[in-house]
């Protein structure tokens, strides 16, 4: 039995090999041939896109609070992420030998995960990145990325939100600054320990009037990108209004904050130059973190409002968790999203 074994897995290898060099030899004329694709990913959580459900309560109100918080200006349908890609005679190739003998010709660990079932947990490399996103915009490459400068901003509009089940309260009272500033200096801590500088301001902008915090929010992220002309991305983070059911997730074994992305449309009063360059960049984040840690993305908002991206081609407004995930569970999630962030501009550095 061991040799008809032994003979039967060189068989399989051998016939991997013909195959190989068979398909070489046959479209090696193919390179330069473009086609698109579309990027799905399975396994995300069916609450993924759901709306809260108080901003199906009260309708009436949503003109009334539309300018303080972010969900209640209402949300679209998001289409799914298309990615362009590139066939050429080595993704042809790859295609072909993965479909007939399941090894990945690019991931060496693959020709284990035949024989060995536990290396399959094994994530293989990126496919998703800048370059594949239509809209993307293009990082500021004087900068390089690598000077030390700042090249990530950190603000809060609602800075007293906080998780009941660290601090009993869903806001910090009296002007006082919440644990989603807490959070956002975990995403700080993340990406320096990646090795990119992130700038956290800790301004207080609702208080005394929640309703009209974006204003004075406005006014911070202007002075963060005057100050720091290196800056490649701002983000505004709040934590959701939601059900604990629907804000949890597991990576690792670990219980992590569910994230969405709010993406501002505009208005026509309310022009937003940039809308189309933050959704690629919110597209492409999603799709990282659909690929590595499924189930955690939440997906895309799109509203019709500002929420002051219409200051940058890559701002973005986060809502990581809700009222009732801990701080500990959104400050791993925002460690998840700083690997991303870090990946995201490894990957455009040259």
């Amino acid at each position: 039995m061991r040799k008809r074994r032994r003979y039967n897995q060189k068989s399989k290898m051998i016939a991997v090999t013909v195959v190989v060099m068979a398909m070489i030899i046959v479209i090696s004329g193919m390179y330069g041939i473009k086609s698109a694709g579309a990027l799905s990913s399975d396994n995300v959580n069916d609450a993924v896109g759901s709306k809260r459900n108080w901003e199906q309560l009260w309708p009436n109100w949503k003109d009334v609070l539309f300018s303080g918080i972010p969900g209640l200006a209402g949300s679209s349908s998001v289409p799914p992420v298309t990615i362009k890609t590139e066939v050429t005679a080595q993704s042809v190739i790859r295609g072909i030998v993965m479909f007939l003998a399941n090894v990945d010709i690019k991931d060496t660990r693959s020709l284990f995960r035949v024989e060995i079932p536990l290396l399959a947990a094994i994530k293989p490399e990126s496919t998703v990145s800048a370059m594949t996103v239509p809209n993307f915009p293009k990082f500021d490459f004087k900068s390089n990325l690598t000077t030390g400068k700042p090249v990530v901003g950190i603000y809060f509009t609602h800075t007293a939100e906080s998780f009941i089940p660290s601090s009993g309260v869903t806001h910090r009272p009296g002007g006082q600054r919440g644990e989603i500033v807490e959070v956002g200096d975990a995403l700080a801590k993340r990406l320096d320990e990646r090795g990119y500088k992130a700038v956290v301001s800790k301004n207080i902008h609702d208080y005394p009037s929640f309703m009209k915090a974006y204003g004075p929010s406005e006014i911070t992220a202007k002075e963060m990108l005057a100050e720091n002309p290196s800056m490649q991305m701002i983000f505004d983070i709040h934590r959701d209004a939601d059900k604990r059911e629907n804000s949890i997730a597991t990576v690792a074994g670990v219980t992590v904050a569910r994230m969405s992305i709010v993406v501002a449309k505009g208005q026509p009063d309310l022009v937003q130059p940039h809308w189309q360059q933050n959704h690629a960049f919110a597209k492409l984040i999603d799709a990282k973190m659909n690929q590595y840690f499924p189930g955690v993305s939440k997906g895309i908002q799109l509203v019709d409002w500002r929420f002051n991206q219409h200051l940058h081609p890559r701002a973005l407004l986060l809502e990581v968790g809700c009222q009732e995930n801990s701080k500990e569970e959104a400050m791993r999630t925002v460690e998840l999203l700083g690997d991303i962030l870090a990946e995201i501009m490894a990957e455009n550095k040259e």
